[in-house]
């Protein structure tokens, strides 16, 4: 085959490979599915080790294998003018000119689809947001608890129960705007001890629920702890000495999401009836 023919018909597989890619991206709007693609269509055509992908709305990271880094690479992904957010690529050697011209041509046909993805996950975002606190609302419990019981024969993942010592009392006398300022101060303290990929949700009235990914109960028991410490520092919290009670299990992939949450508002009464501000949590 003469070269000229045999560089255009490549050039044409690899217009064709990137447009399906697109093509197939479109047909997602789950986060972990989208990378999933991506990444294993990119590391057909160049061997890599990880993907992280970070913008103000979203992080997500993909191992694809282990093995020793050889290099990074970093690309900021713009849709039109708007910065969609930052990729930063391992890879198992350096990589080549053309591997690098391959992976800018693959970015052409992913930014869309990815301004796509984000546009939604922000509009979820919104909707599934506690107006007070900001946390999560109760919508993402049974989604996002799924995933950590499908995968909790790989992981060990937590959940823990909270509910405040002392809270009623403080509606009661003191009226919803004190014990609104406190539930934000609380709220606060969870979202910034929580690591970035746990999920801390107000389940409800004075109650929160956290989602403790990749978090065994020892852990679960420190970050309360911590928790608690915060509290006691914050002036007008402690002025009315509230404290946490809170219950945490483990999650098990013979568990429903039914049986979780039973078992973690177990935990937390159990808690609450040996006089609060104390964490019983169990594996079972």
């Amino acid at each position: 085959m003469p070269q000229k023919l045999s560089s255009y018909l490549s050039r044409r597989e690899d217009w064709q490979k990137s447009r399906s890619l697109a093509e197939r991206l479109q047909t997602t709007l789950d986060v972990s599915e989208f990378f999933a693609l991506f990444a294993a269509h990119l590391n057909t055509r160049i061997p890599i080790k990880q993907i992280r992908f970070e913008s103000e709305s979203l992080h997500h990271h993909v191992l694809i294998q282990e093995g020793p880094t050889a290099t990074e690479h970093a690309v900021l992904v713009y849709a039109d003018d708007q910065l969609l957010g930052q990729i930063t690529y391992t890879f198992l050697q350096p990589l080549s000119f053309l591997q690098k011209l391959r992976l800018k041509k693959m970015h052409a046909h992913l930014v869309f689809p990815l301004r796509n993805l984000l546009a939604f996950q922000q509009m979820s975002q919104l909707a599934s947001r506690d107006p007070l606190t900001q946390l999560y609302n109760r919508t993402i419990i049974k989604p996002q608890l799924a995933k950590l019981i499908k995968n909790a024969d790989q992981r060990t993942h937590s959940v823990m129960m909270i509910d405040l010592d002392n809270f009623k009392h403080v509606n009661d006398r003191e009226g919803h705007e004190v014990g609104d300022e406190i539930l934000q101060e609380i709220a606060n303290i969870i979202g910034e001890e929580i690591d970035h990929d746990h999920v801390a949700v107000r389940f409800g009235g004075d109650e929160f629920l956290l989602l403790l990914r990749e978090t065994d109960l020892r852990s679960a028991h420190a970050l309360f702890k911590r928790m608690q410490q915060r509290i006691c520092e914050q002036s007008l919290i402690s002025q009315y000495d509230i404290k946490l009670s809170a219950g945490s299990v483990r999650v098990h992939p013979y568990f429903s999401v039914e049986q979780v949450l039973t078992q973690v508002d177990e935990n937390m009464y159990a808690a609450k009836r040996a006089g609060g501000a104390c964490h019983i949590f169990d594996s079972h």
